[in-house]
């Protein structure tokens, strides 16, 4: 039987940062809606099991990366668009200057090799160590760190670039 509360508070607490994390992978809306949900009902489905995890959430942001490579596989076997320039607007600041900062470094993260985006993703969106990024990966601490330190290099190069070598 699934204990609602505890899966209510699991929800309210993981649902935004696996969208968050989501819109770092995916630009498009749709996708990481479908992405999103179909992670949180997996959650759902399996609560009594991953509720006696240690870190419940490693598990679920492991099946929404799945579930994101799932429903874009699949929207692309459709003709449907899978155009990464949709950014969702953030709540705040109505700084131009800012948003065009945010959507530079989001196309160039989206850019990246997978695993160098999604270490990025992880560390950066989710401010996670290396040992939950290794396990949601499901790899060792020392790819974790090579995989960031390549996108760290990565991405200061395409941004100097961008920027005409501003940092």
């Amino acid at each position: 039987m699934v204990d609602a509360d505890a899966f209510e508070r699991f929800f309210m607490r993981w649902e935004p940062q696996v969208r968050r994390y989501l819109l770092w992978l995916e630009g498009d809306r749709s996708i990481i809606d479908d992405a999103t949900q179909e992670a949180m009902l997996a959650a759902h489905t399996y609560w009594a099991r991953i509720n006696t995890f240690r870190k419940p959430e490693a598990w679920l942001f492991k099946v929404a990366s799945q579930r994101l490579h799932r429903v874009q596989a699949a929207r692309q076997r459709h003709g449907l668009s899978t155009d990464p320039s949709e950014l969702p607007h953030g709540h705040g600041t109505d700084d131009v200057g800012l948003r065009e900062k945010e959507l530079v470094l989001l196309e160039a993260v989206r850019k990246l090799p997978a695993q160098q985006r999604t270490a990025i993703a992880l560390r950066w969106q989710l401010d996670l160590p290396n040992d939950q990024i290794a396990v949601i990966m499901g790899v060792s601490e020392n790819s974790v760190k090579t995989h960031l330190r390549r996108g760290r290099s990565t991405l200061e190069t395409v941004l100097a670039d961008v920027s005409g070598g501003e940092r």
